[in-house]
């Protein structure tokens, strides 16, 4: 074991001592140099005394620690073993287990088979009783039937007869029935020859219709009765549209038919091709027409260019139109291209111009035209049109943002204008001759007063009373627009 601790303060001590002394022979003390050397010598023995005593104490610290490791290895021998005896016990815990259970199962087993062997002693005493009283009920039931067979056999002859009598009649009868099937083949016979012969005609038949057709659709009639075909038509559009010529549209269908071996009947000038193309467009505009006049909501958008200093916009309109190609009457979003047009300048004035021109004209057509009255209803302006409007698709230049403002204004007279002529036939006679008098004066009073007035020209003054009535109008449309709720006022 280490150093005890009083020895090593003896030590320690000593050292001390030794030290001090040292510093006192260093700084040239009067002491007795004699008595110094003596107890610096006893100083030495008393310090190889303790450094003995500290080798043999870590001599019996070697000897314990050899002991520590010696037991330490005892200890974990023992760990060991106490590890396997665990595992032994838990398997010796686990048969146990197993071996209760097993008895368990078999306990309650033994019980459940003991109960049974008494049910199948109690169904043995049964079923040997019902057995006993089956075999007297079975001698019985055989006695009645031996008496029963014996009525059968008498009742068996007397059939027998019968049935020798009714075979001589069925015999007959099948001797006439014979003859009879001869009679129906021989006729079956006559008619399969009569079917086969007419099968043969409807073959011919069938095949000189076919020569019909095909020779029908060998040739192809540009018109009917003197008027081009739909399909003629359709297909001059078609053409045009792909960027053939005028002048060679005749000429390519021509070819093509001769090509897929069919022979064309008439020819169509190019005077029917610009008539033909000319229908087709007023056809658009009448289609646009009644699709925006269904219309619930659309958009517009524009952009422009310039070509040789002149001003070129291009319009469209976007808008839930009917699904043509579906038969459920289905709706489908569509754009309508409405042409490209010049403008004599690219203010924001003449654009909005150009767009009331382009839609007064649409308009005005589909008014006009037969379908346009067979469709019924009033006849749809511009005011109605411009209530639909929901939104302008433009780019980011400031003449662009300028034309969407200016046609919001725009929106915003024709609702205000719409409003009030609701509102104007909502009133009574007088009270539409009120507002007409008040406007009147008004109207007098800012031209200069009656003198001037009756010196104004005639021209002038429609021009003065229509600006008077429109702005009547206004009035009332504005009033009637803030009488509306939130939600009225968004779908405006």
């Amino acid at each position: 074991m280490p150093p005890g601790g009083s020895q090593k303060k003896h030590l320690k001590a000593a050292r001390q001592a030794l030290s001090k002394k040292q510093a006192t022979l260093a700084e040239g003390s009067d002491e007795d140099v004699d008595s110094l050397k003596n107890r610096l010598y006893e100083a030495s023995q008393q310090t190889q005394l303790l450094e003995q005593q500290l080798a043999d104490q870590v001599k019996i610290c070697a000897g314990l620690q050899d002991d520590l490791k010696v037991s330490q290895n005892l200890i974990d021998t023992l760990q060991n073993e106490v590890l396997s005896l665990k595992a032994k016990k838990d398997d010796i815990y686990h048969q146990l287990r197993m071996e209760r259970q097993r008895y368990t199962r078999a306990t309650s087993k033994y019980s459940s088979m003991t109960s049974q062997i008494a049910l199948l002693k109690r169904a043995d005493a049964i079923s040997s009783a019902q057995f006993s009283k089956g075999l007297r009920d079975s001698a019985n039931t055989i006695s009645k039937l031996l008496k029963i067979n014996e009525g059968l056999q008498i009742e068996l002859s007397q059939s027998a007869a019968n049935w020798s009598s009714q075979t001589e009649a069925a015999k007959s009868r099948l001797i006439s029935s014979d003859i009879r099937l001869k009679k129906a083949r021989q006729e079956v016979s006559k008619l399969r020859k009569v079917c086969h012969r007419a099968t043969q005609v409807k073959e011919r038949a069938v095949e000189t219709a076919k020569a019909k057709v095909i020779q029908q659709k060998s040739v192809h009639h540009l018109a009917n009765k003197g008027v081009f075909t739909e399909e003629t038509r359709n297909l001059v559009r078609l053409l045009s549209q792909s960027g053939c010529s005028a002048n060679c549209i005749n000429e390519i269908i021509t070819a093509v038919l001769k090509t897929a071996g069919i022979t064309m009947v008439g020819s169509i000038s190019r005077t029917s091709i610009a008539r033909i193309i000319r229908e087709g467009y007023f056809a658009a505009q009448i289609q646009l027409g009644h699709e925006m006049k269904i219309a619930e909501a659309m958009t517009f958008s524009a952009d422009g260019t310039g070509h040789r200093s002149i001003n070129y916009n291009s319009r469209h309109a976007h808008m839930l139109v009917e699904n043509y190609a579906s038969s459920d009457n289905g709706k489908t979003r569509a754009t309508r291209f409405l042409g490209i047009k010049p403008s004599r300048d690219g203010s924001s004035k003449e654009a909005i111009a150009d767009w009331q021109t382009t839609i007064t004209e649409i308009l005005d057509l589909y008014n006009r035209s037969p379908f346009g009255k067979r469709s019924g209803g009033s006849l749809i302006g511009l005011v109605d049109i411009l209530i639909k409007l929901t939104g302008m698709n433009t780019d980011h230049c400031a003449k662009e943002k300028k034309d969407a403002s200016e046609m919001e204004e725009l929106k915003k007279w024709a609702v205000n204008q719409h409003l009030g002529e609701e509102a104007m036939l909502e009133k009574s006679v007088q009270e539409i001759y009120k507002l007409q008098m008040d406007a009147q004066k008004k109207m007098i009073q800012a031209a200069g007063g009656q003198k001037k007035w009756d010196t104004l020209p005639e021209t002038t003054k429609a021009e003065k009373r229509a600006k008077m009535v429109e702005d009547v109008i206004q009035e009332l449309g504005k009033g009637a627009f803030e009488l509306l709720d939130a939600h009225e006022k968004r779908l405006l």
